[in-house]
């Protein structure tokens, strides 16, 4: 039985990496694309194209009965969160390195601490505050702001980690009612709706390839998304919430080779301290039998208390 375990968790654990690495492919497909297309236009095609693997999955799950109750002001506010995170990281992906997009990125499980701490009342002590400041100068060093100004994209890019703990917030405190299905479901079509709303003033003619490109990105994503969900329910958190890293070495890996982003020595010494902040909040919360990055890390699709 142990050994029939062991090889459950191995699969789900794969698949979580897997997953993603997809989320990385994901957005170096838009990141080939940014330069051509507003990001209003990106976002619509791939939620379209990302719905065709969710409503597949939902059917295969005999999920459509449960989204029949279902708290609309969560999603529309979840969503509108997630439509501003995507078109603040999309648009920043032009102009930024990818691993330094990532160092950026998982800035979130240190702001969702800290939110936890602030506005859900969770007790958050001295040392995981400690690991959260080292996260924080992780990020300054791979910054390199006395070699490398501040500028504008940057700034955008810290948007996207802040607006991901807002969200999680939300789902973490009114949220925990909802079931899986309906938070993928809804998600897309009010990104849809969201980003359908912009399109009209901002749509450019697409290329067969770059079509192609955009629309597979979306299914790239959907399956991402499934990949994930399935192995967040039954991986134990000290085995999940870790495997979330693997964007940052992807992104460093894909980046040189693709796009010809050579990581400075910065990049990985700051990332080095943002991944040992993180990892050390995940085993500090796992000690103390607490559920924020641990649960957090799952994605919102999957919240606290989700019902299948």
């Amino acid at each position: 039985m142990k050994s029939v375990t062991k090889r459950i968790y191995l699969i789900d654990f794969s698949l979580a990496v897997l997953g993603y690495t997809l989320f990385v492919l994901f957005d170096i497909l838009n990141k080939k694309l940014t330069g051509s297309y507003h990001v209003t236009q990106i976002i619509f095609v791939n939620s379209i194209s990302a719905l065709l693997p969710i409503i597949l999955f939902i059917q295969s799950r005999n999920g459509w009965v449960k989204l029949k109750k279902v708290n609309l002001k969560i999603h529309l506010l979840r969503a509108s969160l997630m439509f501003l995170t995507m078109l603040a990281f999309i648009t920043s992906l032009a102009h930024l390195p990818l691993v330094l997009m990532y160092s950026i990125a998982f800035t979130a499980p240190l702001m969702l601490t800290i939110g936890a701490n602030l506005f859900l009342n969770e007790k958050v002590g001295w040392r995981r505050y400690t690991a959260i400041i080292v996260g924080f100068i992780g990020v300054i060093i791979s910054l390199d702001p006395i070699n490398e100004p501040i500028n504008k994209y940057i700034l955008l890019t810290f948007l996207c980690p802040f607006l991901m703990a807002i969200s999680w917030l939300i789902v973490r405190k009114y949220g925990q009612t909802e079931n899986v299905y309906s938070f993928l479901i809804y998600g897309k079509i009010f990104l849809l709706i969201f980003s359908g709303i912009f399109l009209f003033t901002k749509i450019t003619p697409m290329s067969l390839d770059d079509f192609i490109l955009n629309f597979t990105s979306g299914i790239i994503r959907g399956i991402a998304l499934i990949f994930i969900i399935n192995s967040a329910r039954h991986l134990p958190s000290s085995l999940f919430a870790p495997t979330q890293y693997i964007q940052i070495f992807a992104g460093a890996t894909f980046g040189f080779f693709i796009f010809g982003e050579i990581p400075t020595l910065n990049n990985y010494l700051g990332n080095i301290l943002i991944i040992g902040a993180g990892l050390y909040i995940i085993i500090r919360e796992i000690t103390l039998s607490k559920k924020i990055v641990t649960v957090a890390a799952r994605p919102a699709t999957v919240p606290i208390g989700a019902k299948e």
